[in-house]
């Protein structure tokens, strides 16, 4: 199986460099293709494409301890880099896309604005499957990402190692966002699905009170409530968290189609725009002359 393994934290981030080992331990074909330099919170984003009709800069390099392993670093974010994997830049196509590790956990809704979800989720767009690996880091209730403590990357990347193995036979589209508590393996108290979190990575902002030329941000998560069975939740208290996501799908809630329907009517009479009938075939003309 073909893996196309990548991060937003750049191609030297040792998370990726763990997680790579893991998966080349367990017989994988890989090839790593990752930011140049860090391109964390960039979710789904590809980048201004109109500015790069000369192309993105791309330096192969072979990393210590990663001999053998086909590595690019483009000067691109990870969306753009799995979109360019999955269409076959750095070879053959792949299988599932790894993306990770990411130092600080990927939970609740900050999981929208991560570049390690946003790559894992550019996947499906091409019916491949991801896995986003993310261990958490640093205090429980500061941005993890600014800890200083030792991170147990090597429990995260034997927790991936085996989960893609059991992705890459899942049906297509699979999604999986894997959130992992600083421990090393044995002290894990379990693997476990859990609900996305409804708090997110930025709890406050305001303005310089003064000049008002500066907006101040507060990042961090919150402290989960008793009993609640979330990925913030349960990686607090030390279980592995999987939680499916889906990409950019239509939102199927009954009550949303109808107010849709009503705001199609209403701007179609404001216009004068001719209305589609349900079925599609019948065209009744509204001011601009038109006959099917």
């Amino acid at each position: 199986m073909r893996v196309l393994l990548t991060n937003d934290d750049g191609v030297r981030a040792p998370g990726l460099a763990h997680l790579a080992r893991a998966l080349q331990g367990r017989g994988w074909d890989i090839t790593i293709a990752a930011p140049l330099t860090e391109a964390s919170g960039a979710g789904a984003g590809v980048g201004p494409v109109h500015t790069m009709g000369e192309g993105v800069p791309v330096e192969q390099l072979e990393l210590p301890g990663l001999e053998g392993i086909p590595t690019f670093a483009l000067a691109a974010l990870p969306a753009l880099i799995v979109i360019s994997g999955c269409l076959g830049a750095f070879g053959p196509p792949p299988d599932i896309v790894v993306a990770g590790i990411n130092p600080g956990r990927n939970v609740g809704r900050a999981t929208l604005h991560s570049g390690t979800v946003g790559a894992a989720l550019t996947a499906v767009h091409f019916d491949k499957r991801g896995l986003a690996m993310s261990i958490q880091s640093g205090p429980f209730s500061s941005y993890e990402s600014a800890g200083e403590s030792p991170i147990h990357f090597a429990t995260a990347a034997a927790v991936g190692a085996v989960l893609a193995e059991h992705i890459v036979l899942a049906p297509a589209r699979t999604v999986i966002n894997c959130n992992v508590p600083n421990l090393p393996v044995g002290a894990l108290r379990g693997i476990c699905s859990a609900h996305l979190a409804r708090s997110g990575l930025i709890r406050s902002a305001h303005l310089d009170a003064i000049s008002a030329a500066r907006m101040q941000l507060e990042l961090g998560f919150d402290h989960p409530r008793e009993g609640e069975v979330t990925d913030e939740a349960l990686t607090a208290l030390g279980y592995v968290t999987v939680t499916p996501l889906a990409s950019v799908t239509e939102d199927p809630r009954l009550d949303v189609s109808c107010s849709l329907e009503r705001t199609i009517a209403e701007t179609s009479a404001a216009l004068g725009i001719a209305d589609l009938t349900r079925d599609g075939r019948n065209v009744q003309s509204r001011g601009l002359g038109y006959r099917p």
